[in-house]
């Protein structure tokens, strides 16, 4: 086939291929993965995609190590356990060169700032900072170069050997905790328990006081301006009688001017 064959002539080449290289009518010891790998040739031809993919290989090569798909290959065949060991190398040397990094930049600002302390002690005479300028150069900072314990897998052992060392420590802190909050939590328990005894026989000792009984109020009338009449035992019964009358007339006159 060529490469400009259509996807037709590839089918048709492919079953013709299939007949021949099929293990049931091939008779090699290498039938089956003759005919596996021309299952893969077809897997990939009829595909467009892949055919272009195919044909970029063909005409510009395998990927080198320049480009990103020749790693990208490569890892993508790397097992975890590999894949981990290269993660934790990249990590360590990323870590080293960060921490020489820290320290050229600081030797740089110190070699800096010593040069304009030079400058101004040339310059500037006897200046109100020299005693600040002569206190700096006593404190100078003394800069330690990286070590193989500033590495990751130093510090990462370190920490895990000082996190084993304060493992009893914890736990018998945590313990401490724990037995401290039972303590309060009874107490707090025994002190609703007092309490509420004490309000129970402070309830019992309580005098019962009797109430006193309710005398409703006797209303009295006492009206000095209120006519009394006053009766003759020994009048006759027409007496009395205009007697009230009278009265009976006063008393209608004096609420209608009320």
């Amino acid at each position: 086939l060529f490469q400009d064959a259509s996807s037709a002539d590839i089918r048709k080449a492919y079953r013709k291929l299939s007949l021949i290289l099929h293990p049931d009518k091939n008779k090699d010891e290498n039938a089956e993965t003759q005919f596996r790998q021309l299952v893969a040739i077809y897997e990939i031809l009829k595909d467009e995609e892949r055919r272009q993919r195919y044909d970029d290989i063909l005409i510009n090569g395998l990927p080198d190590w320049r480009q990103p798909v020749f790693y990208y290959r490569r890892v993508r065949k790397m097992s975890n356990a590999e894949l981990a060991l290269l993660l934790f190398i990249i990590l360590t040397v990323g870590h080293y060169a960060v921490v020489w990094s820290i320290y050229l930049e600081k030797q740089l600002d110190e070699l800096l700032s010593r040069k304009k302390r030079e400058k101004k002690k040339k310059t500037g005479g006897r200046s109100t900072d020299e005693a600040k300028l002569a206190a700096l150069d006593k404190t100078e900072r003394v800069l330690d170069k990286p070590q193989w314990h500033d590495l990751l897998p130093c510090k990462l052992g370190i920490w895990f050997c000082l996190t084993v060392k304060a493992l009893p420590q914890l736990f018998q802190d945590a313990r401490q905790l724990y037995v401290e909050y039972k303590e309060t939590k009874m107490k707090a328990k025994e002190d609703a328990l007092a309490k509420a005894e004490l309000e129970t026989l402070q309830k019992e000792k309580k005098p019962k006081v009797k109430k006193p009984k309710s005398e409703f109020p006797v209303y009295t009338v006492l009206e000095s301006s209120a006519y009394i009449p006053l009766y003759d035992h020994g009048a006759s019964i027409e007496e009395i009688e205009e007697q009230m009358d009278d009265w009976l007339g006063g008393r209608n006159r004096t609420q209608k001017k009320k």
